[in-house]
C-alpha cells in the first residue's frame, strides 16, 4: 500500500480524480453529473435535502436509505421528478446486516458508487444518572456503529473502483458541552475521530472521507435540531428561549437552513473538493456566543 506523502501530487489517486474547473465551452458542470450516490436518513430533514441537492446537481442514481419506508418513498418520488434513477431502501442503521444488504444491492444493481453520505442518526437527551443501557446502546448503535459500518461497506465498493467520497455527519455536541447531551457528544465525537482515521487509510486508494457538523438547523420535522424545552434546565439558566433567542446564540444571528447543510455535503462529495480529506466542516454560522441555556 502506498504511504501518504509518497509520490508527487500528479501521480496520487486523489489527484488523478480531480477534474478541470470548467468544461470545454466554459460552462461549469453540475457537481454530481452522472454520479451514483448513497444517502442515509433520507425520509426527512437534512438527509432528504441532501438527496434532493444530489439530484439537482445531476446525480444519475441515488440510493435512499431510511427506516421510515413511507416517508422515504416520498423522497424517492421527489428525486425521480428531478430526473434521477432512485433506489428506496428500508434500513435500520442499528442493524449491520441491513446496512450490508443495502450496499450489496447498490453494488449488484448499479455496479459503482461515487459518493456516500451518512446522515441518519438518533438523539436522546437526559442526565447521566438517567441513562439506561438500552438508551446507550440505541444511540451508539445507530450513530457510531451504524456510521462505521456504512463507511466499511462504501469503502469495499470504492476501493474496487479506485475512487469515491464519503461524508459523515457529526454534531456540535461533539465540541460544545450541551446540558443533557452526553450520549450525543460521545457518539458524534467518535464519528469525527473515526472519519480522520478512515481518511488516512482511504486516501492511497483514491477515496476521500470527510465530516460535516451542522449548527442550529431549522427542519420541517422538528422546527430545529436543538435541545428540547425544559424540564432539563439548570436553575441559573435563562428563561425558556424562543426560536430567535436560540438563533441569537450564533455569530450570524440565525438558524442554518437545511439546504446550506446539504450543499456542503454535496460539495464534499464532488470532485471539486478533491483536496479536502479527513476534515470536519462546521456549518454553524461562525460558532456560538454561548450555549448556556
Amino acid at each position: 500500500m502506498t504511504k501518504l506523502g509518497s509520490g508527487s501530487a500528479s501521480t496520487s489517486p486523489l489527484a488523478a480524480n480531480r477534474p478541470p474547473p470548467i468544461n470545454e465551452i466554459g460552462i461549469q458542470v453540475m457537481l454530481m453529473k452522472g454520479k451514483t450516490a448513497f444517502v442515509t436518513g433520507t425520509a426527512s430533514g437534512i438527509g432528504r435535502e441532501t438527496a434532493i441537492v444530489c439530484a439537482r446537481e445531476g446525480a444519475a442514481r441515488i440510493a435512499c436509505a431510511d427506516i421510515h419506508e413511507e416517508s422515504n418513498q416520498t423522497t424517492a418520488e421527489k428525486l425521480r421528478a428531478e430526473g434521477a434513477e432512485v433506489m428506496s431502501l428500508q434500513v435500520d442503521l442499528g442493524d449491520v446486516e441491513q446496512i450490508q444488504a443495502a450496499f450489496e444491492k447498490v453494488s449488484k444493481d448499479w455496479g459503482s458508487l461515487d459518493a456516500s453520505c451518512h446522515i441518519g442518526g438518533y438523539s436522546w437527551r437526559g442526565e447521566t444518572l438517567d441513562v439506561t443501557e438500552d438508551q446507550w446502546d440505541k444511540v451508539m448503535n445507530v450513530n457510531l456503529r451504524g456510521t462505521f459500518f456504512c463507511c466499511q461497506e462504501a469503502l469495499k465498493i470504492m476501493y474496487s473502483q479506485g475512487r469515491g467520497s464519503i461524508v459523515n455527519m457529526s454534531a456540535d455536541a461533539a465540541f460544545y458541552p450541551i446540558y443533557g447531551f452526553a450520549l450525543q457528544a460521545a457518539s458524534k465525537g467518535g464519528i469525527v475521530n473515526m472519519t480522520k482515521t478512515l481518511a488516512l487509510e482511504a486516501a492511497p486508494r483514491g477515496v476521500r472521507v470527510n465530516c460535516v457538523s451542522p449548527g442550529i438547523v431549522r427542519t420541517q420535522k422538528a422546527g430545529a435540531i436543538r435541545p428540547p424545552e425544559p424540564p432539563l434546565r439548570r436553575e441559573n439558566a435563562p428563561p425558556p428561549s424562543a426560536a430567535q433567542q436560540l438563533a441569537d446564540q450564533t455569530a450570524i444571528g440565525r438558524y442554518m437552513t437545511m439546504d446550506e447543510i446539504a450543499e456542503t455535503f454535496v460539495f464534499l462529495c464532488s470532485d471539486r473538493a478533491s483536496g479536502i480529506n479527513g476534515d470536519l466542516i462546521s456549518v454553524n454560522g461562525g460558532g456560538y456566543r454561548s450555549l448556556d441555556y
